[in-house]
């Protein structure tokens, strides 16, 4: 439906029917789609992180596995092997056409950029959906799939597991006992993506032969065609490439920014600014400094609210010596308040620093871990309600996107305009946005 259109005028017309969309959806109550049960469940992705969502939605007593879907027939196998009763499928929307009728939800767990053609698919069929982090692939995907599920009224849920498990649940409670006092600024920090996946890289030359096993078109989907290269992008090693991941902000950004937004009750933010080093045209920096201004809120001081991410195990080693913090987490959120500073980790116990650089005991009573897998499942089925459902991570995916295109303007403060979905005076940056999809691939409604 766009081929007859500019770059830049699909991009414009893209923010602008998302802008559209999420208004409409705003301004028009869903009623909420409960499933009776069991719910009758598809997996969309296998391998990775897709083997693990569908272990772990699987071994909900009312979860019926009806179909399997991987572009890797050896994954889809394996897979299939553990689930015999379900249909194994090479092409999603084989799966979603055969089985129509046949599904309640399923599960979206496949490299970033086929995240918001696949749950764009489902919402519009009426299915609930369990996606991976992060949400989409750009901004203006996050915007729309927001509005979709919405309109929907379906059970959503981003893969956003450590919301739901102890440290995080914990620290939470220690920051609402307002421990820190208002908060004047928050620190992100990640070791990726060294030893993970490669970035800083140039797109590798020459083609080798596709794998018997690999349905390489079915891989690409809504991505520009290039060939396959062995090792350079099937299995996960995708993430650093712009095509294809979102780089270490779209991995880990989504789980260590989630307490910044969550505790203060963020929203969208005003400003972002890079400070690191420009991509190269097809893969991320090994390291980059971002900083969202945010309007303050009644956790925070007066004005706008800066939060920054920082990667490529760069930390913000000033502050921490200011408090004295010598063994900070390798992945953290720091959050910094009148009484002094927060240390929050996914995977470890929070931490706190008086302002004078004094630790000080917490005594911390771990809060209760809750499957965030059974907790959309339940949500399905009408028992309670999704901690991570697409309105939020959405705005969430949204934020960590809006990093990645401010990392392709170094030093400049890029002022955010949410209801048009543009950076103002920018029209270059809004260019980035959101991107063309290869012809043959079109998802109605993206």
């Amino acid at each position: 439906m766009f081929h007859d259109l500019s770059r830049r005028s699909f991009l414009h017309l893209s923010a602008a029917s998302a802008a559209a969309a999420w208004t409409a959806a705003c301004q028009s109550p869903v009623r909420r789609k409960v499933t009776a049960g069991p719910l009758r469940y598809a997996a969309i992705g296998t391998g990775g992180m897709g083997e693990w969502d569908l272990k772990n939605i699987a071994s909900h007593p009312d979860v019926q596995v009806v179909a399997l879907c991987d572009v890797d027939r050896k994954r889809l196998d394996a897979a299939g092997a553990l689930h015999p009763e379900a249909r194994l499928y090479q092409d999603w929307r084989e799966l979603l056409r055969a089985e129509q009728g046949q599904l309640d939800g399923i599960s979206c767990s496949t490299p970033d950029h086929m995240h918001a053609p696949i749950a764009m698919t489902a919402l519009a069929m009426g299915l609930h959906v369990y996606g991976q982090k992060p949400l989409t692939h750009t901004v203006v995907e996050a915007r729309t799939l927001r509005a979709a599920a919405r309109r929907a009224g379906v059970a959503t849920q981003m893969g956003i597991q450590n919301r739901s498990n102890v440290p995080f649940r914990t620290a939470k409670g220690v920051f609402d006992r307002d421990v820190t006092g208002p908060v004047s600024e928050v620190h992100v920090w990640t070791d990726r993506p060294a030893g993970w996946w490669p970035q800083d890289v140039e797109r590798p030359e020459g083609e080798d032969p596709v794998p018997a096993h690999l349905d390489w078109d079915g891989w690409l989907g809504v991505a520009l065609e290039r060939p396959y290269k062995e090792g350079a992008y099937h299995s996960f090693v995708w993430r650093g490439r712009k095509d294809f991941g979102t780089g270490a902000q779209g991995d880990m950004a989504c789980h260590l920014m989630d307490p910044a937004l969550w505790f203060l009750g963020l929203g969208d933010p005003l400003t972002v600014r890079s400070d690191g080093p420009k991509p190269k045209a097809d893969s991320f920096p090994l390291w980059s400094r971002i900083e969202c201004r945010f309007p303050g809120t009644d956790r925070t001081v007066e004005g706008p609210i800066p939060v920054t991410w920082h990667d490529g195990a760069k930390k913000p080693d000033a502050l921490l010596a200011r408090y004295g913090i010598t063994d900070a987490y390798a992945n953290a959120c720091l959050f910094v308040g009148e009484r002094g500073a927060l240390l929050v980790s996914p995977y470890e116990p929070c931490r706190f620093w008086s302002a004078d650089g004094e630790e000080i005991d917490l005594q911390l009573v771990n809060a209760e871990a809750v499957d965030h897998w059974h907790q959309w499942v339940d949500a399905c089925l009408g028992r309670g309600v999704a901690s991570a459902p697409f309105d939020y991570s959405g705005l969430l995916t949204e934020v960590a996107l809006l990093g990645n295109v401010a990392l392709e303007f170094p030093g400049e403060t890029l002022r955010w305009n949410p209801g048009r979905m543009r950076f103002d005076d920018h029209p270059e940056a809004s260019k980035w946005l959101h991107k063309e999809y290869r012809a043959g691939w079109e998802v109605a409604g993206l």
